[in-house]
């Protein structure tokens, strides 16, 4: 996380967030698929899973009733966060596909006629309209929600 994420409050919390998981780490995962390797994109997903699965085992071996108060409070952002990058990664798989298939053509005589250009709007379409909204979503609960189940569960 970003130091201006820890050390910021309310809204300022969440544009972090929104920054953040919202910006950058889809933009790192469109880089990676435009690279002609298959599934390089996925590796934010597998650090935005793994990372916190460590965190919540080490919370529970240091205290599990309040190891069990940060999972159970953290499950609704986990949930919509995971979703959405995984949405951005089932769109970033059909623009790797299609890097792909035009580097094959150039070794090709017979030309398939996938446009990048049309997959690349289309991309960025389903990011603005169902990914980023979730994003948002995600770090609302991470700010406010997270906080109000936590200290619910206490």
């Amino acid at each position: 996380m970003p130091d201006q994420a820890k050390e910021s409050t309310g809204l300022d919390k969440v544009w972090s967030y929104v920054v953040n998981n919202g910006f950058t780490v889809p933009l790192q995962m469109l880089i990676f698929a435009l690279i002609p390797i298959q599934y390089l994109y996925f590796v934010n997903i597998i650090l935005t899973v793994s990372l916190p699965g460590v965190a919540f085992g080490i919370a529970l071996q240091a205290n599990f009733e309040n190891g069990f108060d940060i999972i159970i409070s953290s499950i609704p952002h986990f949930i919509f966060e995971v979703f959405a990058l995984c949405l951005l990664a089932a769109v970033l798989f059909e623009l790797n596909q299609v890097v792909r298939v035009k580097i094959r053509n150039i070794f090709k005589k017979d030309k398939d006629g996938i446009s990048f250009i049309k997959k690349f709007l289309e991309t960025i379409r389903i990011y603005a309209i169902f990914v980023l909204p979730m994003i948002i979503a995600a770090a609302f609960l991470e700010t406010y929600i997270a906080d109000i189940i936590f200290n619910l569960l206490q």
